[in-house]
């Protein structure tokens, strides 16, 4: 803003414009004071007391008033503020009143400018109350106690803005949800608005976005389907609940669906019950521009709502989207092994190719280098053939998985939370013992540099080592015994990942779902023998060991299953 040296000559009559100033800060300090909370009585009562002020002082004329309403004392450009500088720049005011200097604002170097630059050019009377401040009949000492007092504003407003913080952390940590408005798909509960609840009708859709996902549509032909049915998109649909949301996400006057909004459902961790907060912020209370957080800023606390979208299901869904995979040409979804077919030996993913001979029309999977020119070999395998290969492997792997689901059941499945205890407890010993050991190291890396055994160099070296060591094994003794809890409450083994195989027994045809739900990776090797891993090969290894340890009599069975595995694997 120009500074124009624009003195008004000495006059008795003083034209002044009163302003005021309430913060969201003081809004609740006001409620703490006052039952009822009104946030108009503290905008009231500045004007009563600038009034009362005004009786005692005949010189001055209000002329005009200005009050901003939740505006922070760091921000200079509100509303009202404007408007009185407009009143001061355009001559038709010369005094300024305020309750007190924190009004004005409570930034020590913006506030002073105003004080000591804007104002004395204009020939403008500031006058503060309960300050005791007045320009026009300043002394020596104010030029000290103004500063300082504007200091303590200055503070006050950085020390409320560390507890603010502390406290938005705390909440946050504890799965309360901060934002203004929650994401689609879900609601702030009535009773409790830091809670989220299921909104149904936005869930079942978010549910059929997932859904259309797995079975291979792009997210571009799912943004078209949810526009040609006239779905609302989040923004318009929050808007149609009587909420004032606005988005930058928003590229057009007409809200669509767009494959920016359906990657940013099939990426948020919100719909399997995990909230992550805290992603952006303002790097503290003078700046008020937003930023992206550090993920190690994040505040991320799981299982903290109910969840519309099965975590087994989401895990896969971010898998597919990390795969480059695209759809044929004039077809809707993608072909079943799209994405999942890899080169064992470059590593590359194959691709498929189609050979014309005379009017019929022929479809191989290559090795993608192979197909560039740039070496490997073909790899090539005819489509229809591979995939009654992965076809005739996944039926076996999933009878396999029925027989272990049914051997469960048979041996009991508290049987089984007992083994899975027992074998966690043993963990946890062996984890504890390493921890002994590497403390007991470190305690006689000391003694060790006292005899001069080892230098000052190679001590610090070797304490860090064993300082990294117990702290990766104490994380790993926590999550260990909070393994051991979970099953300890739940009473019942996680099998979750069984009714994944156990969904499309009796299938006769691929389909991309069914592919993208069993199967991880399929290597095609050059004598045409492909090695499939599927999915949750982990959780079946840890499930027949923990069969196998059971004194049922059921080694020879489990055995079978080995081998209808590798049978399953292991096909040519």
């Amino acid at each position: 803003m120009a500074v124009i040296n624009k003195q008004i000559p000495d006059v008795e009559e003083y034209r002044a414009m009163a302003y005021y100033r309430l913060s969201k800060d003081d809004k609740n300090e006001d409620r703490s004071r006052d039952s009822k909370g009104e946030i108009s009585d503290s905008i009231l009562n500045q004007r009563k007391l600038v009034h009362a002020y005004l009786q005692n002082h005949p010189g001055i004329t209000l002329v005009d008033e200005a009050y901003d309403d939740g505006y922070s004392g760091t921000n200079y450009d509100r509303p009202g503020f404007r408007s009185v500088l407009e009143k001061v720049q355009s001559g038709s005011i010369n005094c300024v009143i305020v309750k007190d200097l924190s009004r004005l604002g409570r930034e020590y170097i913006e506030t002073g400018k105003y004080l000591e630059m804007i104002f004395p050019s204009f020939g403008v009377r500031f006058i503060a109350i309960n300050d005791d401040v007045d320009s026009e009949h300043s002394t020596a000492g104010d030029d000290i106690i103004i500063p300082i007092k504007n200091i303590m504003n200055e503070s006050y407003c950085r020390e409320l803005s560390k507890k603010l913080r502390n406290q938005f952390r705390i909440q946050r940590s504890n799965g309360e949800f901060l934002g203004a408005f929650a994401s689609y798909g879900y609601c702030k509960s009535p009773d409790d608005k830091h809670k989220l609840v299921v909104d149904e009708y936005a869930a079942e859709v978010v549910r059929g976005i997932f859904s259309m996902k797995i079975k291979g549509c792009s997210q571009n032909i799912i943004a078209d389907f949810l526009n040609q049915e006239k779905v609302l998109p989040p923004a318009e649909y929050k808007k149609s609940l009587g909420m004032k949301y606005k988005t930058g996400f928003q590229a057009s006057t007409q809200a669509k669906w767009s494959v920016v909004t359906i990657n940013r459902i099939l990426n948020n961790p919100i719909y399997i019950g995990t909230l992550v907060q805290g992603k952006r912020g303002t790097p503290n209370y003078k700046i008020k521009k937003m930023r992206v957080r550090s993920e190690d800023d994040w505040v991320v606390v799981e299982n903290n709502h109910p969840a519309i979208i099965d975590p087994l299901m989401f895990s896969i869904v971010q898998k597919m989207m990390e795969r480059d995979t695209r759809r044929p040409p004039k077809e809707d979804v993608l072909l079943p092994l799209a994405g999942v077919l890899f080169c064992p030996d470059c590593g590359r993913a194959l691709q498929r190719r189609t050979v014309t001979r005379g009017e019929q029309k022929y479809y191989y999977y290559v090795c993608a280098t192979y197909k560039d020119g740039k070496g490997c070999s073909s790899h090539s395998f005819e489509q229809n053939k591979l995939e009654e290969t992965v076809l005739h492997a996944v039926t076996g792997q999933i009878q396999m998985i029925v027989e272990l689901n049914q051997l469960g059941h048979d041996i009991g499945l508290k049987k089984i939370d007992q083994i899975r205890l027992g074998r966690v407890d043993l963990m946890i010993a062996r984890k504890e013992q390493d921890l002994d050991r590497d403390k007991e190291f470190r305690m006689k890396l000391y003694e060790a540099l006292n005899d001069n055994l080892i230098d000052r160099d190679e001590y610090n070296k070797m304490r860090m080592k064993y300082t990294r060591q117990i702290e990766d094994t104490e994380r790993a003794i926590s999550k260990l015994k909070l393994q051991r809890a979970e099953i300890s409450s739940s009473h019942s083994t996680d099998n979750s990942w069984i009714m994944q195989f156990i969904k499309f027994q009796g299938i006769t045809e691929l389909s991309r779902e069914a592919v993208v739900t069993m199967i991880d990776r399929i290597y095609v090797y050059e004598d045409k023998r492909i090695r499939i891993e599927f999915n949750y090969r982990n959780e079946i290894a840890a499930y027949q060991e923990i069969l196998e340890e059971t004194p049922s009599g059921y080694p020879s069975m489990s055995q079978k299953q080995d081998r209808k595995e590798e049978k399953a694997k292991e096909v040519g």
